[in-house]
């Protein structure tokens, strides 16, 4: 029986030039000149790079605005600012249309060379609604993108409308698989019980954690020292993710040591959009102190910013800008961080470009990393588990339309 593609011609991140043979959705061998006879479907990068498939572990796929007429909508300046614009405009105006919103942040992704996302769902303001529409996005997708989500309660798990006790654990069952929150101290403020709540949950459960952390300083750093805490008496470690971790920011080595070795010790990664109204996380102080480090593109033009497309070939370039990397090892190490690092920070099997892993992979029509990152070109192909789903920036008749 012939296998499932042959994609040929292709320059690997390491510079090698092969083919790569792709049977039941994994990789079986990656060499030079592979008969084509190997296969019924036949791909030719052309000498283009291939790379796995981005991760983009951060988004928020129930809001945007695109795809509708333009909103003129009026942004805070701060984080409680833009929670309380948020909760204006949705009392309003009512929620938003979720599921058409997720079919349209999911297509952008993957035509733009992602293959797996972790959204964000607010599950404090509508209940389940929203979630329920991601289930339903999640199971039209499932062959052509994987997808998990984050049952978040976006103005604190505090402050939610309903039960939180009840409301997560019904999210859970929902289809979420990881608890979320924000800022313990500034927005819930009740941090001891905040992050004892959150953590006991998750541990009830068997979820995983990702909690928004915007906080600044010494607030953020002492709502890190509770997380620590909890996730030792709870033992969730390899379960917790930071997202943003603005406290982490521009700490000098001495006091970010032992931070990281916390993080080290209960296998915590950190996620950032590469925001630029603010500091964020070094991505080389991480990569020094081995600490996993991820990176997503949060918002896609809704009720936070006015920016993005669901484009991580366009965020780990932002990344490179604002950390103000210039050599190609400097350029590829952003790259890597929207691909291995994101995986890495999601504990994801089976990722990468080597044989025996999931065929995931995007095709750049050009030389390398840096180029891809610089250049910004769509990418040449976009393949799930072996099957194309995008080509030059176009969907494949494999990824389902928007619903009307």
């Amino acid at each position: 029986m012939a296998a499932q593609l042959l994609l040929q011609h292709v320059k690997t991140p390491s510079g090698v030039c092969a083919d790569i043979l792709v049977e039941a959705g994994r990789i079986v061998r990656i060499a030079p000149d592979l008969p084509p006879s190997l296969a019924d479907t036949r791909l030719d990068a052309e000498g283009h790079m291939a790379a796995p498939g981005f991760v983009n572990a951060h988004i928020h796929p129930a809001q945007t605005f695109v795809g509708g007429p333009w909103v003129d909508y009026d942004y805070a300046d701060t984080v409680p600012g833009r929670a309380k614009a948020e909760a204006e405009y949705l009392a309003k105006h009512g929620r938003m249309n979720s599921l058409r919103n997720c079919y349209v942040q999911f297509r952008e992704a993957i035509r733009r060379g992602t293959t797996h996302v972790r959204g964000h769902i607010d599950v404090g303001v509508f209940g389940l609604a929203e979630l329920e529409d991601a289930a339903r996005a999640r199971e039209a997708f499932r062959d052509v993108l994987d997808i998990e989500y984050v049952a978040m309660p976006s103005n604190g798990i505090l402050n939610m409308k309903t039960d939180p006790e009840q409301t997560i654990a019904a999210a859970l069952r929902a289809g979420a698989s990881s608890i979320g929150g924000a800022d313990p101290c500034d927005r819930d403020r009740d941090p001891v019980r905040s992050v004892e709540l959150t953590l006991r949950l998750a541990a009830e459960h068997g979820a995983k954690v990702d909690l928004h952390l915007h906080e600044f300083g010494s607030m953020g750093l002492f709502s890190l020292d509770l997380l620590f805490k909890k996730i030792r008496e709870y033992d969730l470690r390899d379960r917790v993710t930071i997202s943003h971790a603005w406290c982490l920011a521009n700490l000098p080595d001495t006091r970010y040591q032992p931070i990281a070795e916390a993080f080290q010790e209960l296998g915590i990664g950190i996620i950032t959009h590469a925001p630029g109204h603010v500091p964020f996380p070094s991505l080389k102080q991480a990569r020094r102190w081995q600490v996993r480090y991820g990176v997503g593109t949060d918002n896609m033009r809704n009720l936070w910013g006015p920016y993005g497309m669901n484009d991580m070939r366009e965020r780990v370039m932002l990344l490179a800008y604002l950390s103000d990397f210039r050599r190609r090892e400097d350029l590829e190490l952003a790259y890597d961080a929207g691909t291995y690092g994101s995986a890495s920070v999601l504990g994801l099997p089976d990722y990468g470009l080597s044989e025996g892993c999931w065929a995931d992979l995007v095709v750049f029509p050009v030389e390398n990393r840096a180029c891809a990152l610089l250049e910004g070109p769509m990418p040449r192909f976009v393949i799930k588990r072996g099957v194309l789903v995008a080509r030059d920036g176009e969907l494949t008749d494999a990824v389902p339309p928007c619903p009307e």
